[in-house]
């Protein structure tokens, strides 16, 4: 106690002095007399009184614990470097007391030494320093440990931080910040070392860690940076592996990290696994909709299975496939539905679970709010909402909503909000749907090089265009908007040689009461040398079409699926042509096509999960089964293309595969095979339509007689076909895509494929394995006003076929030698030269 008496009286001396002698042994009770402020001159003096709780005319016990209570009270304030109490003198029984004080510097500016310009800007907004702060030691070790976070969060692990502080002359008791940085170099982790794990493979256990990585000379986008918030997160996903197999007492004993060198960092984790546990029994309570031998086989687990509470969480709450006990409930109504899994018991490694349920009441959709949309008008978005008053509240159908408006390509898919607004008091739900608009239409103007010849293009597409506006002059900014419908535009030129206009309108929902899609199309193409029709070099082929569709979208077998009618007829004029199916005459082209299609993508630019069926046939009518002809040798080419026939029939399949949880790395399988027939052999196979494949089939003057040019990346144009197309042809391609950005003003992505086609003369030449192989990689970028622009680089390995225009030469030669040939190509649009 005498020690404790020592230590105390020698603080307070430090602090509390005195102008007179004082009796320490018999403290005096005074009255305080006029109290006197010295050194915070800039400081408001009745303040400081306050603050220290010291006020003329009241009582004072000297010395006493009013003295130090003020002293520590002024201390907490930390506006001063030092502070004093001075007892001057006393009068009888007034104590004239003085409060002396040191005022901290303050801070008047700051600036960075050894920084980036980007850096600095950056570490300005975490450190908050701004001119008049107080200056203190913790602002100073927090500082200076902010920018060393800052630094170490980008990997520059050995980062050094100095702050100089230099007395500013301009200003009176103030400082100026001289930070000094030297990040050093970039440090990375060179291994990750896990101890323990039995169980799991101990390179699954470094993958299932998301941000703490090992230096791999594959790994190109995501560095293998130390940073210490994201190793704790990456060690609970560790832990939740061995979860996830039974290994519930799984826990990380240690970790070290630790330098190799100055470039390099060593990770050792040390994992204690426990023992497996299982699933014991589990029951239900407060289930009176479904029996609990229902909600069993939904939740999918038995007794004795593997303990993995991972699984457990997703059954009950929220499961990808849609198979868990919340969407089962939800999709009946019950919005305000609870399910509490709670462990009852724990016995022979075997863990009991009661799910206690809470149903609710089932809720009705009351009112669709609709925010965000500045263009588009209400009605184009509430057709195509799923979730219509009146209707039991159906979780499902808000998903389905989503992507339906997701899939109309006006709204940013990315920033969707959809908000259920429920209403307990009358068991009702308001479901607000705030949607993000962007940019859709698109504009095409581009040059490229075909048939020996520079071609240039322009397109414009309106995709959300208002044609019952096109006469209001207040509608036009700077376009007639908000209906939903599709204008397309475009036109392609080489100057007077080739021609080519196209225009398109799509009404989505003809009628506006069922989304039946009205489409109609009309071309013309014209093709030729020479002005002059009786000179001998004259030259044309002119080709105009038309046609119109009809959409409709089916409720079987799901209503994924949609089925397109199609009447279209094209009129071919050809004067003198060698090159095209036949040198003179005219053909006629009357067509119907049928399209039976399944579309699941969850998006149309970047799709991660969902896929893409369809199924097309297309034919003209058997002319030759009733045209009274038995023998088409006798009769001239003319009389025999006067009226084309054929039918056509082709598959295409795509599939996207997400390969990581946060749906990023995307893997799309895709196939494609395509067919086309005659009635009559001896009428022989029509010249029109045939399939033609290799490059990335932007060719527009190569499609004068209605042909398909197919891509396949790493060959040039058509090559792999033959001169005059062929009738069947198969394609199979494998695609690995990863995003860099999903900002809807510029989508970018990058890919890798493996491609493999070939096209065949006929079932008496095809050969399922006999196809042409290339493998390469590329970017994509989607910009809302050009549409998807790429490029690919491709290598083909194959030689081709006898029957292919580009066997036997160019880069065949070469490819014959043993070595692969690279492509450079040119891609505009998503799905241009598919099946």
């Amino acid at each position: 106690m005498r020690q404790f008496t020592i230590v105390f009286l020698s603080i307070l001396l430090s602090t509390f002095t005195f102008g007179q002698t004082i009796d320490y042994e018999t403290p005096q009770t005074y009255e305080i007399g006029p109290i006197s402020i010295n050194g915070a001159d800039n400081f408001d003096h009745q303040a400081i009184k306050l603050i220290a709780g010291l006020k003329q005319g009241s009582k004072i016990v000297i010395p006493g614990e009013e003295i130090t209570k003020a002293i520590r009270n002024l201390w907490d304030e930390g506006l001063f470097s030092d502070v004093k109490i001075k007892l001057e003198k006393t009068v009888g029984e007034i104590a004239y007391i003085s409060i002396n004080l040191q005022p901290r510097p303050k801070l008047s500016r700051f600036k960075f030494e050894g920084a980036k310009k980007k850096d600095a800007d950056n570490i300005r907004e975490e450190i908050n320093l701004f001119s008049g702060k107080n200056i203190t030691e913790n602002l100073i070790f927090n500082t200076r440990a902010k920018v060393v976070g800052y630094y170490r969060e980008k990997g520059f692990y050995n980062v050094q931080v100095d702050i100089q502080r230099v007395n500013d002359s301009l200003m009176n008791n103030s400082e100026i910040f001289i930070i000094q940085i030297d990040r050093g170099e970039a440090v990375r982790i060179a291994e990750i070392n896990i101890y323990g794990a039995e169980s799991i493979k101990e390179g699954k256990l470094r993958r299932k860690m998301k941000d703490t990585k090992q230096k791999a000379f594959w790994r190109f986008f995501k560095r293998s940076k130390f940073t210490e918030s994201a190793f704790s997160r990456d060690k609970q996903l560790m832990l939740q592996e061995f979860k996830e197999v039974g290994l519930r007492d799984a826990e990380i004993v240690s970790d070290t990290v630790y330098r190799r060198d100055n470039k390099n960092l060593i990770i050792d984790i040390n994992i204690e696994e426990g023992e497996e546990y299982y699933f014991g029994s589990i029951t239900w309570v407060g289930n009176a909709k479904y029996t609990s031998g229902y909600l069993d086989t939904i939740l999918g687990i038995k007794y004795g299975d593997l303990y993995n509470k991972t699984l457990l969480d997703t059954r009950l709450f929220q499961s990808m496939d849609g198979r868990d006990i919340t969407s089962l409930y939800m999709d009946k109504g019950h919005l305000f539905f609870q399910a509490t899994p709670v462990e009852v018991n724990v016995e022979n490694h075997h863990i009991d679970y009661e799910i206690r349920l809470i149903e609710g009441k089932e809720a009705r959709v009351k009112d669709i709010i609709i925010k965000g949309n500045f263009k588009t008008n209400d009605y184009v978005i509430r057709r195509e909402i799923r979730t219509k008053p009146g209707d039991l509240f159906n979780r499902n159908d808000i998903i389905r909503t989503q992507r339906e408006l997701a899939q109309l390509g006006y709204f940013d898919e990315q920033a969707f909000e959809i908000n259920p607004l429920p209403n307990p008091a009358d068991g009702t739900v308001d479901i607000e749907y705030v949607v993000t608009e962007k940019s859709s239409d698109q504009i095409e103007l581009s040059g490229g090089y075909g048939a020996g010849r520079v071609i240039g293009t322009l397109g414009l597409t309106f995709n959300n265009f208002s044609i019952q506006n096109m006469f209001n002059k207040e509608a036009w900014q700077p376009l007639p908007t908000g209906d939903g419908q599709t204008l397309s535009i475009r036109a392609q030129t080489n100057g007077s040689q080739y021609q080519s206009y196209n225009l398109a309108f799509t009404e989505p929902w003809l009628g506006g009461k069922k989304p039946n899609a009205f489409s109609v199309w009309m071309n013309h193409s014209k093709y030729g040398y020479g002005t002059d029709k009786t000179s001998e070099n004259y030259t044309n082929v002119s080709i105009t079409g038309l046609g119109v569709g009809l959409q409709r979208r089916k409720k079987i077998p799901d209503d994924y699926f949609s089925a397109y009618y199609e009447l279209s007829y094209s009129y071919y004029d050809v004067t003198n042509y060698a090159e095209f199916a036949f040198k003179d005459g005219y053909s006629n082209d009357i067509a119907l096509k049928y399209i039976l299609a399944r579309n699941s993508v969850d998006a149309p630019i970047y799709p991660r999960s969902g896929s893409r069926l369809s199924f097309t046939a297309k034919a003209t009518l058997p002319y030759s089964q009733f045209d009274g002809i038995s023998d088409y040798s006798t009769i001239s080419t003319q009389e025999r293309i006067k009226f084309t026939e054929y039918y056509k029939l082709k598959f295409t399949g795509e599939w996207y595969l997400p390969l990581t949880p946060d749906k990023k790395l995307i893997l799309m399988p895709k196939i494609g095979f395509g067919f086309l027939g005659g009635y009559s052999k001896a009428k022989g196979l029509s010249p029109f339509e045939r399939f033609y494949l290799g490059g990335n089939a932007l060719t527009g003057v190569g499609r004068m007689d209605g042909r398909e040019i197919i891509s396949l990346r790493g060959y040039e144009d058509s090559e792999i076909s033959s001169r005059t197309g062929d009738p069947l042809i198969s394609r199979f391609t494998l695609e690995l895509r990863y995003p860099i950005s999903l900002n809807p003003s510029a989508t970018f992505f990058v890919l890798a494929f493996a491609e493999a086609g070939n096209t065949y003369t006929g079932f008496d030449t095809f050969n399922p394995f006999n196809v042409k192989r290339s493998l390469g990689g590329g970017v994509r970028i989607f910009l809302p006003m050009f549409g998807m622009l790429g490029f690919d680089y491709g290598w083909g390995f194959d030689t081709l076929d006898p029957h292919s225009k580009g066997s036997g030469i160019g880069n065949d030669l070469t490819r014959m030698g043993g070595k692969p040939i690279g492509a450079f190509q040119f891609i505009i649009g998503a799905n241009l030269g598919d099946l």
